[in-house]
């Protein structure tokens, strides 16, 4: 089959009959034989009306040996595959205890599918998604350039129906989220084979989110049905066995907003879970902060700007809000805000805070890192490129060092580059180009971090023809050490904390494809010395430092919840408690 551009504009049964149609191409053409003498030939001519009745028979019983064991495979297949993938049912899936490889779901014989495009507005840059309901069409790998190996890949897990849309990873377990047909959590033992201790999903269908605590046994799982009017939340350890330890409600919804990864955060120490709902009634946000172990509501603050994403510091006493352009520092404990300060662009955005809270960033049409100086946050690094959007894969890691983006030009989004910056000196490390061809678009969607930032992993859409890894992960040198090949494109990436595993979520085609599936992949890192390099200003482009942010106005905090959640099963005992770190003097808002 000869590869094909395909516009991401065609429909999908465009896409259909075009395959159907190369399809129909493919035969067999065998070498030509040698031509038979003239006495051979007459003796073919003369005995073959004698043969042609047993040629007839004998291709008969071929024909029939060939159709039963056909059938036999097939129902071995569908054995196989409906032994590994157990129907979901009183909302909860425990997962096969076995030593063999999971086997990829059964595919659907008319599926859901998705696809999602970046589309630039003056506010910032808005993810579009749009799903339909198709006959399943076969998946190829597709051809990319050759690149060196950088980690080892431990396990990978595929499903034909469901998109891997989040995932994060804890010392012990990789937990995934995966959206549309059989929507689920699936907690993946890191030193196993892919296959799940358990799943769970109240709904089957829709859109879900996952965060987990790294320093901590607690994870929470948020999500949302198909036709968006229904959230919820849930509370597990790796030893939950498919029972939530908790679970709640959310009283609002909205179905133009589901869940989704970046609306949930689990503070590192395993106490604090916060969430982040919207309202499509009142168009009001909420975050709502729970006490990790019982789900109890410990605050709650209602706004009319919509809140997007989530994060935590390390004890959970500070949340950081991203709410529209506008990045929100919460005391957890009462709702009030400590510090607001306006970014550069909303939509795709994802504000990141460092364990200690010290150091946090907002990107978007710039990458702007504040800090901490014992009163109040100072803007210490200012970076910004020409048609750039720097909004979608930025993070801080755990010890407040290092800053690190993504940047993508979004007028094509098919060129950009990975920056990195030491902190304490406000310099850029370094940076990595990238350009591809085509005409999908390579937007990045995730970046995280190890402790120390050390390593750093981001990921993205990737290109039409794959011109440089889904998930690429670099050094504090910034040289690619590791990366995963997906067949389509990224969804979501994380970091373990002692740096040694990284972990992608993707989607088995392009994100600009209709189409469904996906994969979570599992890598380890070869051991890499800690570097100490030189930060050094880039060669075209300088941060600057600018010592005073512009503070927003807050609004009023809410403190009073609107709902209680109920456990669905008795908690488990918690391990012992770890110590608490000591917050840091808050700043006066």
């Amino acid at each position: 089959m000869l590869p094909h551009r395909r516009d991401p504009s065609f429909g999908v049964h465009q896409d259909m009959n075009l395959l159907a149609a190369q399809a129909t191409t493919i035969c067999f053409d065998p070498a030509p034989r040698p031509r038979p003498s003239l006495s051979t030939r007459r003796r073919i001519s003369e005995g073959g009306f004698l043969n042609l009745r047993a040629s007839i028979s004998l291709l008969t019983v071929v024909a029939g040996v060939f159709l039963v064991l056909f059938a036999s495979s097939a129902d071995i297949g569908r054995t196989r595959a409906g032994e590994a993938n157990p129907s979901k049912g009183d909302g909860r899936v425990l997962g096969a205890h076995s030593n063999e490889p999971p086997a990829a779901s059964t595919p659907l014989s008319a599926q859901l599918t998705a696809r999602t495009f970046a589309r630039v507005a003056p506010s910032g840059i808005i993810t579009e998604n749009h799903t339909s309901q198709v006959q399943s069409v076969a998946r190829v790998a597709p051809e990319r350039p050759t690149l060196g190996p950088h980690g080892n890949t431990l396990w990978q897990v595929d499903d034909d129906n469901a998109i891997a849309d989040g995932v994060a990873i804890d010392a012990n377990d990789v937990w995934g989220a995966w959206t549309l047909q059989g929507a689920r959590l699936s907690a993946y033992p890191i030193a196993g084979n892919g296959t799940p201790d358990f799943e769970f999903s109240s709904f089957g269908e829709g859109s879900s989110g996952v965060a987990t605590a790294k320093g901590a046994d607690r994870m929470a799982f948020m999500e949302s049905n198909a036709a968006g009017n229904d959230f919820r939340i849930h509370g597990f350890r790796s030893t939950s066995d498919g029972t939530p330890d908790w679970s709640f409600s959310f009283p609002v919804s909205d179905p133009n907003l589901p869940a989704s990864s970046r609306k949930v955060a689990v503070s590192y120490d395993g106490s604090t879970v916060a969430s982040v709902v919207s309202d499509s009634i009142t168009q009001n946000s909420t975050l709502y902060v729970f006490e990790a172990d019982t789900g109890a509501i410990r605050s709650s603050r209602t706004d009319s700007l919509r809140m997007d994403a989530v994060d935590l510091t390390d004890d959970g006493s500070i949340a950081l809000v991203t709410e529209d352009n506008l990045a929100v520092l919460e005391d957890t404990s009462n709702g009030n805000t400590i510090f607001s300060v306006a970014g550069s662009g909303a939509g795709n955005i994802f504000y990141r805070i460092s364990g200690d809270g010290n150091v946090f960033v907002t990107g978007g049409f710039d990458l702007d890192v504040y800090k901490f100086d014992g009163t109040t946050y100072q803007r210490v690094i200012h970076f910004s490129q020409a048609s750039s959007w720097f909004g979608g894969a930025t993070i801080v890691s755990r010890d407040g060092s290092t800053v690190g983006s993504f940047g993508m030009n979004y007028t094509n989004w098919l060129s950009g580059n990975v920056v990195l910056f030491d902190v304490a000196s406000a310099q850029m490390i370094g940076s990595y180009p990238v350009s591809g061809t085509g005409s999908f678009q390579g937007t990045p969607v995730g970046a995280e971090s190890n402790d120390n930032g050390t390593v750093m992993a981001f990921a993205s859409w990737g290109t039409e023809f794959h011109d440089w890894p889904e998930v690429m992960v670099f050094n504090r040198s910034v040289e690619l050490i590791g990366q995963i090949d997906f067949p389509g494109s990224a969804f979501g990436v994380d970091v373990s904390a002692d740096g040694q595993y990284v972990v992608g979520s993707s989607k088995h085609v392009h994100a600009n494809q209709f189409g469904s599936g996906g994969r979570i992949e599992l890598i380890q890192l070869q051991p890499q010395p800690t570097p100490t390099p030189t930060p050094t200003p880039s060669a075209t482009v300088t941060p600057t430092v600018t010592p005073t942010p512009s503070v927003t106005p807050s609004v009023t905090p809410t403190p009073t919840p609107t709902a209680t959640p109920t456990p669905t099963a008795t908690p488990r005992s918690t391990p012992l408690p770890r110590p608490r770190p000591t917050p840091h003097p808050r700043p006066t808002p």
